[in-house]
């Protein structure tokens, strides 16, 4: 996931009385909300969730309801009801934030179950960010809020202040107001009030989810974030909802299995990938579910390893190189099982130790470590994992829908039974 670090820290403006964003149908389909900020309301600190945050995992960060305030706008009349309420503190510049606005879109034109708040959290690390998030807030005063935060998503090297400018000329909007809430950050507060909420929460990665309360962090994918509300409309009476539940679908990651260790049948309907990281303790969790998971649906999910070694992690590229030099000789299973049994143990020399323990032809292997011979293969899955938005691990894909962080069992096989209803032939009448 992408590690936002510190959060903007805007500096003080003067809070002028705010106008209320309006709720707006985008080219998407999408139905976002800015919310209002009430000047005479301190931004008072939330407590943080008991909740374990993952240093280098793009992880489930926990399940338990959160409080997160809402201001709800004049119009948004056909959401307000809905039993789902997704509140996603995003970032404008940010990559995962784009693809997962863009995974928000379709689950919320396929479902009338959702609504969704956009809180503002820009990143100190992102230059144009703080000034784009003003811009989408001054358009929303213009009732256009969910036009520019596309246009945002989809220009996000262009966030300069000509270019905000640019977009406002675009969308029709009232340029001399838009300019003056740009120059005298007129909106501003209302970002101030977000980032301390974040920050009472505990929020430090853009894109984080809060689905109903549950927290979700880092960028999700239409599996994941579908599985969470299906979980949550199934304790929900029928009388209470909008209408029949819709399940989402969207576009699925291509994604080069060639050369990848699988396990399971190659025909199976459900292709499970994992990208992951022998030095991350979340990883080393993981694989055991997976385990459980294979033994589960034996002949229904076709397993494959990616390689993903985080740069935080000295020990972990020479870790990769090893598991292929011990795929090479018919071992990869049995050096990955004992790589993450010993996450303390993986410096050259203790991985020669482990070679010989899997009784490998050891002057072979340590000839291929030497020469890092496996080094540009882990590089490759490295860097498709970065073209496919994958950063940090573990990182799953089921049917190429990407899922953020290490999931129980009992989660992943909702997340698989869902698969498999969607890969069934349709019932013929």
């Amino acid at each position: 996931m992408e590690r936002a670090g510190r959060l903007a820290k805007p500096r003080p403006v003067s809070k002028a009385r705010l106008k209320r964003p309006m709720r707006t149908t985008t080219s998407l389909v999408i139905h976002l909300v800015a919310w209002a900020l009430h000047t005479a309301l301190a931004a008072s600190a939330i407590p943080q969730a008991s909740v374990p945050q993952a240093p280098c995992a793009g992880c489930l960060a926990g399940s338990l309801p959160v409080a997160i305030s809402s201001v709800w706008p004049v119009g948004s009349a056909g959401l307000d009801n809905a039993p789902i309420t997704i509140i996603v503190f995003s970032d404008f510049e940010s990559f995962p934030c784009a693809r997962s606005a863009s995974v928000l879109s379709g689950l919320l034109s396929a479902s009338r179950q959702i609504r969704l708040i956009f809180k503002h959290a820009p990143a100190t690390t992102n230059s144009n960010a703080l000034l784009a998030h003003e811009a989408a807030i001054a358009a929303g005063a213009q009732g256009r809020f969910g036009e520019m935060h596309d246009i945002l998503f989809e220009n996000q090297t262009k966030l300069t202040r000509p270019d905000l400018l640019q977009y406002a000329k675009q969308l029709g909007l009232n340029l001399p107001a838009f300019q003056q809430a740009l120059d005298n950050h007129t909106y501003r507060p209302i970002i101030e009030r977000d980032l301390a909420e974040a920050k009472g929460l505990g929020v430090t990665t853009t894109p984080t989810f809060f689905v109903n309360g549950r927290r979700l962090v880092g960028p999700q994918g239409y599996a994941s974030l579908g599985a969470v509300i299906e979980t949550l409309l199934a304790g929900i009476p029928q009388s209470q909802r909008v209408q029949e539940e819709i399940v989402a679908s969207g576009p699925a990651q291509a994604i080069n299995l060639e050369h990848a260790p699988a396990k399971g049948p190659a025909t199976a309907p459900v292709n499970l990938v994992e990208f992951t990281d022998f030095e991350c303790p979340f990883c080393a969790q993981a694989a055991p579910v997976v385990h459980q998971l294979l033994a589960a649906y034996p002949t229904q999910v076709h397993f494959a390893f990616k390689h993903y070694p985080l740069s935080m992690h000295k020990e972990s590229p020479l870790a990769h190189e090893a598991a292929l030099a011990a795929g090479e000789q018919g071992k990869f299973w049995e050096m990955h099982d004992l790589l993450f049994a010993t996450q303390d143990k993986l410096t050259r020399d203790d991985l020669i130790a482990k070679a010989a323990q899997l009784k490998l032809d050891v002057p072979r292997f340590t000839k291929d470590l030497d020469s890092h011979r496996f080094k540009a293969a882990v590089e490759a899955d490295r860097q498709e994992g970065d073209r496919l938005g994958v950063d940090g691990t573990p990182f799953f894909f089921i049917n190429g829908h990407g899922i953020s962080g290490a999931l129980t069992l009992a989660d992943f096989k909702r997340l698989i039974d869902a698969a498999l209803k969607e890969a069934a032939p349709p019932k013929t009448k």
